[in-house]
């Protein structure tokens, strides 16, 4: 059922409805698209970042970019997947910003988004903390009428006395 559409002042105020991007009917190489287009909407730095390029790989689902912060010169690597993320996810990510800061030496960050961070990878993105700056972000996908918009969305990683939650 429908819920109704209210109106104020001739503005509609009809729900946003936040679901996830497979029930959207939309895929990893949309997400894709429109990080190239508009990296502001992962919301990882104060200003305005650039895209550099998308590394893809062998699932569609499943893809970096990198992304740059001309305010501070701070290049962010970051591992986007549909739906939840896993420990895989987090090890690519890695493996990537070795390779990245090895070829160009600035300052790097390491960003693993997906729809869902589950307790086991924020605690492993916590303990991989010690060799690299680890960021967790939850896309979130919201649907207007016809117009789907997505954001990114932090979430804060697990301290080292917070119990480690199991995995899905």
């Amino acid at each position: 059922r429908a819920r109704p559409a209210h109106r104020i002042g001739g503005v509609s105020t009809t729900p946003h409805h936040r679901r996830t991007l497979h029930a959207l009917r939309l895929h990893g190489p949309w997400l894709a698209a429109r990080i190239e287009e508009s990296p502001i909407l992962l919301d990882i730095t104060e200003g305005m970042p650039k895209f550099e390029r998308t590394v893809p790989r062998h699932d569609p689902e499943h893809f970096a970019v990198l992304i740059f912060d001309p305010a501070d010169g701070t290049r962010f690597v970051v591992e986007v997947q549909t739906g939840d993320a896993d420990t895989d996810q987090l090890a690519r990510a890695l493996e990537l910003w070795e390779a990245e800061r090895t070829r160009l030496p600035v300052a790097h960050r390491v960003v693993v988004a997906a729809e869902h961070i589950p307790a086991d990878v924020a605690h492993a993105a916590a303990l991989a903390q010690a060799t690299a700056p680890v960021e967790l972000l939850e896309l979130h996908a919201e649907q207007t009428g016809n117009i789907v918009t997505v954001h990114g969305e932090p979430v804060p990683l697990p301290g080292p006395d917070d119990p480690i939650a199991p995995g899905p």
